[in-house]
């Protein structure tokens, strides 16, 4: 029995949507792209419409484009694919040599020490009274010297160590999936933040500082939502998120929505000064802004929470004092930023 023609075109355009759903993130091509180019696609199939980047409707069906299309994007998948697990594979790697280079060298160090403080009570009892304080003072320093030696030894493989992971997690960040992404601004949603906190408060840990946390809240929202109505205050959401990814725009810095009203902003690499400095920044952005909506436009300013990463802290921790400086910034009159 002859297969069904229409039952065919009508699995692979299935096939073709449900790859598209389930892409994720290349580096040059966002997930929910890939997801509407193969959307676009499988429409093509079943009405005929203009295929993506081909010749305008009313032709035949590109199936040569398709499978062109298609095996050059699996191709991209599977290149960054196993650059990401050869990047993975290196980091841990690097951690195991590390660790071995770092016991051989404690057992050298450690078998030459014992060596040294053993000949030296050796000598200790035949040296005479005038001797001994110099004997101890020789001993002190090589003491000394052996652990300071191995300290700065541990802080060089902790340097490397978390340079290596600063690269692979920019090469592995968080897949922007429906489950991650805030449908209104676009921008990351609560889940993808709590998860990116604990990564950038462990990424500060090894680069020993250097990371700050910013919390972003709009001012009398509430009075927008009461007087101009939803539809107006989901405007100016969007359009405050759209400033903000303007200001926090460096490949390592993530801004999120935190809920409601309040957005979110992780920065690597900056000093307290600044982070401060990025926090007026996005205050002066939001300023700025004039937001056509239905009765006019409308004007809104944000107060800002700025807290860098202190040594030892806990997200948690860290999360807290940005939303008392949030507070600070908000008792002290609102469209200000504070620490």
């Amino acid at each position: 029995m002859p297969p069904d023609v229409d039952q065919l075109i009508d699995t692979l355009a299935g096939l073709l949507r449900d790859f598209g759903r389930h892409s994720f993130d290349l580096e040059r091509v966002e997930a929910r792209k890939t997801q509407t180019l193969f959307d676009q696609w499988a429409q093509h199939l079943l009405t005929g419409i203009e295929a993506p980047g081909q010749a305008p409707a009313g032709g035949p069906r590109q199936h040569a484009a398709l499978r062109a299309g298609f095996v050059a994007h699996r191709k991209q998948e599977q290149t960054e694919f196993t650059q990401s697990r050869d990047a993975l594979r290196d980091v841990v790697w690097m951690f195991v040599s590390s660790v071995n280079r770092e016991v051989v060298a404690e057992r050298t160090e450690d078998a030459t020490l014992s060596r040294s403080l053993s000949a030296l009570g050796t000598t200790l009892q035949t040296a005479g009274t005038g001797d001994l304080r110099r004997l101890a003072l020789e001993a002190v320093k090589q003491v000394h010297d052996v652990l300071d030696a191995r300290r700065a030894r541990q802080r060089k493989h902790v340097a490397e160590l978390g340079e290596r992971l600063e690269a692979l997690g920019s090469q592995l960040e968080v897949a922007r999936r429906d489950s991650t992404i805030d449908a209104l601004t676009q921008l990351y949603n609560r889940r993808a933040f709590d998860e990116q906190l604990g990564r950038a408060a462990e990424l500060a840990a090894l680069r020993e500082g250097g990371a700050a946390l910013l919390m972003i809240d709009l001012d009398h929202f509430k009075q927008i939502n009461d007087t101009r109505g939803h539809p107006c205050g989901d405007a100016v959401l969007k359009a405050v998120a759209h400033a903000l990814v303007r200001v926090f725009k460096r490949r390592s810095d993530f801004l999120a929505r935190f809920g409601g009203e309040e957005l979110v902003a992780l920065v690597r690499d900056v000093t307290p000064a600044e982070a401060l400095t990025l926090g007026e920044r996005a205050r002066e952005a939001v300023a700025s802004l004039t937001v056509g909506a239905e009765g006019g436009p409308v004007r809104v300013t944000v107060s800002c929470g700025v807290a860098s990463w202190a040594l030892g802290e806990s997200g948690a921790d860290w999360l807290a004092r940005a939303d008392a400086a949030l507070y600070r910034a908000k008792a002290a009159g609102r469209n200000r930023v504070a620490t």
